[in-house]
């Protein structure tokens, strides 16, 4: 069994969008399904919500999707090597803000690996498995707003908007869903980053999260391993799930 500080740099790598392995790996599942389900559904517009530095807005560029990226990012250096990201990209939009259940301003706290940053505070797991990357070393005053009030403004200009909805906010995704509750029939899909062992506190787990997903119309459609603890019980996956009423008549 690998060593607890290979599980570190091993998960912490994988945050990031990025995965280590002893031997050349046999395809990225994750990239696969995407690839076939932005195409099947016709998603025109992809919402990458808690965008970071905009890692995964690159490698979603590198599975072939070619439509408009927004990235919504509202910790203030994130934001600026996320512009840098997008600045060559006309198809991507940055929108320096958070997403949440309401309007208004809050502090978000923001930690020494910056993929940790987030409303709620890092709890004794991530202290435990993440000590160095989850410690908080300050806090931001950052605007929110509802996808709700958002969302025709950063779809102006597609006729018909198929979006799919990327969420990784470290515990805050159903705060986001909460504020797109009038929107959520455009979004076609969606990939939600669940918790089975929390890292933060008050952080939903899987079994409270995903009947709130399913009850605004959602199927699971696939599951897909973020990050383990030293014993490989999993701490976090990418849950992407479709929405029922658009999958009528498909394949």
């Amino acid at each position: 069994m690998a060593s607890p500080l290979a599980y570190r740099l091993r998960n912490t790598v994988r945050l990031t969008g990025f995965e280590i392995v002893r031997t050349a790996p046999d395809g990225n599942m994750l990239a696969s399904h995407l690839h076939e389900l932005l195409a099947l559904y016709g998603i025109n517009c992809v919402f990458d919500v808690g965008a970071r530095q905009g890692e995964f807005g690159r490698w979603l560029r590198g599975t072939g999707y070619r439509g408009r990226i927004v990235s919504f990012e509202p910790v203030r250096d994130n934001i600026r090597h996320l512009r840098a990201s997008a600045s060559r990209d006309p198809g991507w939009v940055v929108e320096p803000y958070a997403l949440g259940a309401t309007e208004g301003r809050a502090s978000i706290n923001v930690t020494n690996f910056t993929h940790f940053s987030s409303f709620r505070t890092p709890g004794r797991l991530a202290a435990e498995l993440f000590a160095d990357e989850s410690r908080v070393t300050s806090t931001e005053e950052v605007a929110v707003h509802r996808l709700a009030d958002v969302f025709d403004n950063v779809t102006r200009g597609i006729g018909e908007p198929r979006v799919y909805l990327k969420m990784d906010t470290q515990g805050f995704d159903l705060e986001v869903l909460r504020g797109a509750e009038e929107v959520l029939p455009k979004v076609v899909a969606l990939q939600s980053e669940m918790a089975i062992q929390p890292l933060y506190e008050d952080n939903p787990t899987f079994d409270r999260a995903w009947p709130q997903i399913a009850s605004y119309g959602y199927s699971l459609s696939g599951m897909f391993p973020v990050s383990h603890d030293p014993q490989l019980r999993m701490l976090e996956f990418d849950c992407v799930a479709v929405r029922d009423e658009c999958s009528d008549g498909l394949g």
